[in-house]
C-alpha cells in the first residue's frame, strides 16, 4: 500500500482535520504525533506544551499513527519502511523499530490495549468465514484485528463487511470504539463484550476517529454533521452530544490527556494542519504546533502509574 494511499486513509478520509489540545501546568507527558515537515511522514514527539519536536523515526518510508504503550515507554506505529504496510514497534526514544504484522494486505493504525498485553489494528488481510455447508473466504475487506506484543496470536475481532478503522479501547479494555463504513457512510461503532456491535450515531453525516475517554463515560469524535468537521463528545450514560468546536476550518482527530481534563486534536483553520489543545469542554483553546507542513494524528503518552495513582 502506497504512502499516498495511506494518507488518504489517515488524513484524506476523516476530512484532513486535526485539532489540538489546550496544556496544563500539571499534565505532563508528551505527544507523539504524525508530521509532514521532512518531506514525508515521520512520527515525532514533543512536550505538552508543543515544545522541543523531535523525529523519532527518522526513515525516507511512511511512518505514522503513532499509539503509546499504557507505561509510555514504547510506542506502536504504521509503516512501509518493511516493504508493506505494517504495524512496527519502538522504544519511546525511537530506539529498536520491530515489525508485529506479516505484510499481508495493509495493516495499519493501531492502539494499545490497556494492559499492554495486544495491540489493536485495522487490516484488510483476507479471512475466513464459517457458513452453514463450508466457509466463504473475504478478501480486501478492512476489518480490526489484535496481535501481542511480539507480534503473536493474530486474532480478527470484526466481521461485518465494511471498513473498520480507527479503533479504541475502552479504559477497562473490555469494549472497543470504532468507526465503520457499513451503513452507506462513516459511523461510530462499538464492539461490547458480548461480541455485539452497536452504532452510536447513527447519522447521515460523516462520524469518525473515535477516542474513549480516560475515565469511560465519553467519546470523543469528529463529525461533518454541522456542515464542516467539528469536535463532538458523546456521553453515554445520558447519551447527550455536545459539539466542542464552532469554527468554519475541519477540526479533528481527538485525543484526550491522561488525566481527562484537556483534548488535543487538529484544525486546519491557520492554513494548514496544525495540533491545537483545548479543555475537555472546549475552552482555552491553543496552538502547539507552527510549521508550513501538515501534523496529524496527536496522542497522548499516558501518565506513569505512580502518577495516575
Amino acid at each position: 500500500m502506497s504512502s499516498v494511499f495511506l494518507r488518504g486513509i489517515v488524513v484524506s478520509l476523516i476530512g484532513i482535520l486535526a485539532v489540538g489540545c489546550v496544556a496544563r501546568e500539571d499534565v505532563g507527558g508528551r505527544i507523539a504525533f504524525e508530521s509532514y515537515r521532512d518531506g514525508n511522514a515521520e512520527v515525532y514527539v514533543m512536550e505538552a506544551d508543543g515544545s522541543n519536536p523531535v523525529n523519532l523515526s527518522n526513515d525516507p518510508e511512511y511512518d505514522g499513527t503513532p499509539t503509546w504503550s499504557p507505561d509510555g515507554t514504547r510506542i506502536a506505529f504504521t509503516s512501509e519502511r518493511g516493504g508493506a504496510t505494517d504495524v512496527f514497534v519502538m522504544d519511546a526514544d525511537g530506539a529498536n523499530p520491530t515489525r508485529l504484522t506479516d505484510g499481508q494486505g495493509f495493516s495499519v493504525i493501531p492502539d494499545w490495549s490497556p494492559d499492554g498485553s495486544r495491540i489493536l489494528f485495522s487490516s484488510n488481510r483476507t479471512y475466513r468465514m464459517r457458513l452453514e455447508g463450508g466457509e466463504l473466504e473475504i478478501p480486501g475487506n478492512a476489518k480490526l484485528w489484535f496481535v501481542d506484543p511480539k507480534g503473536e496470536n493474530l486474532t480478527r475481532l470484526t466481521s461485518r463487511l465494511g471498513l473498520d478503522l480507527f479503533g479504541n479501547w475502552s479504559p477497562d479494555g473490555q469494549s472497543i470504539v470504532f468507526m465503520s463504513v457499513r451503513d452507506g457512510n462513516p459511523e461510530i461503532y462499538i464492539l461490547r463484550p458480548d461480541k455485539i456491535e452497536v452504532n452510536m450515531t447513527n447519522n447521515p453525516a460523516g462520524d469518525l476517529n473515535p477516542a474513549w475517554s480516560p475515565d469511560g463515560s465519553q467519546i470523543a469524535f469528529m463529525s461533518d454533521r454541522s456542515g464542516d468537521t467539528e469536535i463532538y463528545i458523546l456521553d453515554l450514560d445520558s447519551q447527550v452530544l455536545t459539539n466542542l468546536t464552532d469554527d468554519p476550518a475541519n477540526d479533528g482527530d481527538p485525543a484526550w490527556s491522561p488525566d481527562g481534563r484537556q483534548i488535543v486534536f487538529t484544525s486546519d483553520r491557520d492554513g494548514n494542519i496544525e495540533i491545537y489543545m483545548m479543555a475537555s469542554d472546549g475552552s482555552n483553546l491553543r496552538r502547539l504546533t507552527n510549521d508550513p507542513a501538515d501534523d496529524i494524528h496527536p496522542q497522548w503518552q499516558p501518565l506513569p502509574s505512580s502518577a495516575a495513582e
